[in-house]
């Protein structure tokens, strides 16, 4: 009997995996504690025949300390847990879920953009202290006289627009791997980065973490971005410079951020980014609705069963 091992997880129960693999006769295990190294992933999961994994770092080292796994499946859209070179080089399938928080993520990263745009975050904070803030006219364009750029036009970043247009946005997207056809039909200009930059008045990030886009937005971008423009990440931390973020939003070159995402997750206590009144933050929680998560559960388990039962799942990335 084949045997899948969920490293480690969040959820309250693995009821929903449980229910699918069960079915199709294959056993299921869970690791508690969690794993939280590949040291505890080698020790733990000798007996795996695919592993199901959420944070824990998946790489060489345990791909050949564990020759019995042959597919690793990721809890979630991102795998920069996962060393996809060294998984293909073996000939191990890994997969991820691309599609289970679409709504989720596209909801939250515009419900940032119009909060931002709005000024929410601001006049909040100033009525809980006690004050009112209608005072002296502050410019605030319409919606409708804003241009909204992504960087990526997958899944999340193409909803977003959709849903954007019905403020009246006007819409750019930066997407360097992606064929023009994909933006056909859809309103939305295709750009290069520098020039998203400099014309957006909103940013919303929607990129994947890979050595390109460490650091992306650091201070060099940050500068060449509009005065007062706003910046959104609900894709990875580690894209902005945390540093020159605040700077940025210090200074008044930037008006506003909506962070989900941060380079170090919890946010630790100290960053001065708890202090600002024109940040919305968030945590790591974009992709989370009674629904999608369900969603996430029962998908990562049918990912691996049909591995198992020879199909090749499709959402393989090696």
């Amino acid at each position: 009997m084949s045997t899948v091992i969920v490293t480690d997880h969040g959820f309250p129960s693995l009821d929903p995996e449980r229910s699918v693999l069960e079915a199709a006769g294959i056993t299921l295990e869970e690791i508690r504690p969690v794993c939280k190294n590949e040291d505890d992933i080698i020790r733990t999961c000798p007996n795996a025949d695919v592993l199901i994994v959420q944070w824990a770092p998946v790489n060489r080292r345990v791909f050949e300390a564990l020759p019995k796994v042959r597919c690793i499946v990721r809890y979630g859209v991102g795998v920069d847990n996962f060393d996809l070179k060294a998984a293909k080089d073996l000939g191990i399938v890994a997969a991820n879920v691309p599609d289970y928080c679409v709504e989720e993520v596209s909801n939250h990263a515009l419900s940032m953009i119009l909060s931002l745009c709005r000024r929410i975050p601001h006049d909040h904070s100033q009525m809980a202290a006690g004050g009112w803030g209608v005072g002296p006219f502050r410019p605030m364009p319409a919606l409708s006289d804003l241009t909204l750029g992504v960087v990526s036009f997958g899944r999340i970043a193409r909803r977003v627009m959709e849903k954007a247009a019905v403020f009246g946005f006007d819409r750019i997207a930066c997407d360097p791997f992606l064929p023009d056809a994909v933006f056909e039909g859809t309103g939305v200009r295709r750009v290069d980065l520098e020039t998203l930059l400099c014309t957006a008045d909103v940013i919303s990030l929607h990129c994947p973490l890979v050595r390109e886009t460490r650091h992306l937005i650091n201070r060099d971008t940050l500068a060449q971005m509009k005065p007062g423009a706003i910046l959104v990440n609900t894709s990875r931390g580690p894209v902005v410079c945390e540093a020159d973020l605040i700077d940025a939003l210090g200074s008044g070159h930037l008006s506003g951020a909506g962070l989900d995402v941060f380079e170090k997750e919890p946010l630790p206590t100290d960053s001065p980014l708890h202090t600002l009144s024109n940040v919305i933050l968030t945590s790591h929680a974009a992709s989370v609705s009674e629904r999608s998560v369900l969603m996430l559960q029962t998908k990562a388990a049918e990912i691996a069963r049909d591995f198992l039962q020879g199909k090749r799942p499709y959402s393989a990335l090696t």
